[in-house]
């Protein structure tokens, strides 16, 4: 994960700090060799829908974002990344749900769906950033290397 992406993720975690979900694009490359590339996340946009259990990207916002990395550096659309503020780091049947509809979705083409999971965000001890490849074969857990690590306290904004 590119330096800048991983701050975009810290600040807008720690901007929203109103108990609902929150959340973004993730845009880079999938290498041949499985290798993900998330070069630029993005932020929910002004018309995202944010609740305790749900969130939902602003469409307009996030193809907007794609576009200009697309323009950028060639990335693409290779996942989401998403809050969830007081459970565990793991997809829930609804975050499955979305990730198998984008997989089955021909005109999307992916092979994989890579998500990132935080949470819970209070007590911020036990918080985790949790990464995730999506398959039409299942779901794993994946590591994710960063020069800025997502660490608790970034979170915390300190």
């Amino acid at each position: 994960m590119a330096p800048d992406s991983a701050r975009t993720i810290c600040r807008t975690v720690t901007e929203a700090d109103d108990g609902a979900e929150t959340g973004g694009i993730l845009l880079g490359r999938v290498q041949d060799d499985g290798t993900a590339h998330v070069r630029h996340a993005g932020t929910p946009g002004p018309a995202a829908i944010r609740t305790p259990n749900y969130f939902l990207r602003d469409l307009a916002h996030a193809q907007h974002l794609a576009e200009a990395a697309f323009r950028t550096d060639g990335s693409i659309w290779i996942g989401e990344w998403h809050t969830h503020p007081r459970v565990d780091a793991v997809p829930s049947p609804r975050d499955l749900l979305t990730y198998s509809t984008l997989l089955a979705d021909p005109a999307l083409a992916f092979d994989v769906v890579l998500a990132i999971v935080i949470g819970p965000l209070l007590p911020i001890a036990t918080t985790r950033v949790v990464g995730w490849a999506c398959t039409t074969t299942g779901v794993t857990a994946v590591s994710i290397d960063s020069e800025v690590l997502l660490l608790p306290e970034e979170l915390r904004g300190t």
